[in-house]
């Protein structure tokens, strides 16, 4: 298992390098602090990829553009603290795995770090919902709002009784939300619903 960790932030690569290593057995790491040094390592070895999003937006989309040009298998999270919405909508076309804003909580990162290293997708829940109400026409579709926060955790790839337990409902009442949402947005599946996000520049399909 090989990780890079590219961050300005010599913390958060000593951190997260030191968590990494809880993670998984027998990880090599190597980290990078800038574009430069980024530029210098063999992308075809890593399995995952963490990106600090605290230099250029430019310079992070040039990066996932040529990680992705490297490399399809590569898993990618990126960690946004300015929570930039544009940014997001542009990593997730290119392919990134998981878009988070912040590590608050031990476990939980741990919890993410794996899901993605299983091919899911895990973007955060707030800017994935402000992106689905900005950008979805809700005049026509007039989904509610625990509507959108049902085909938030859909396209993040849960499932009716993961979505239900994060919710604090039933599963039935989730069963209800994605008829509903299926039947209002004229679809026949989850993965359309899926798809239906991707192609509305929000999420890509696992």
């Amino acid at each position: 298992m090989k990780v890079l960790i590219i961050s300005e932030s010599f913390i958060v690569r000593d951190s997260l390098s030191n968590l990494f290593k809880e993670i998984f057995d027998n990880v090599y790491i190597e980290s990078a602090s800038n574009k430069n040094e980024f530029e210098t390592k063999d992308l075809s070895n890593f399995n995952f990829i963490f990106i600090d999003a605290t230099i250029r937006d430019t310079e992070i989309v040039n990066i996932v553009e040529n990680i992705r040009r490297i490399s399809q298998d590569a898993k990618m999270m990126v960690m946004d603290v300015r929570k930039n919405k544009n940014l997001f909508l542009e990593l997730v076309k290119l392919g990134v795995d998981g878009y988070i804003l912040n590590i608050l909580d031990k476990e939980e990162f741990i919890y993410i770090v794996k899901r993605i290293m299983m091919g899911k997708k895990f973007y955060d829940s707030e800017l994935l919902q402000e992106s689905i109400e900005n950008q979805v026409d809700t005049t026509n579709v007039k989904l509610t709002q625990r509507e959108f926060s049902v085909l938030t955790y859909v396209c993040k790839g849960f499932s009716n009784k993961e979505i239900a337990k994060a919710l604090a409902v039933t599963d039935y009442t989730i069963k209800k939300h994605v008829s509903s949402i299926l039947h209002k947005l004229h679809l026949k599946n989850r993965q359309d619903i899926i798809i239906y996000a991707r192609d509305n520049n929000l999420v890509q399909s696992n």
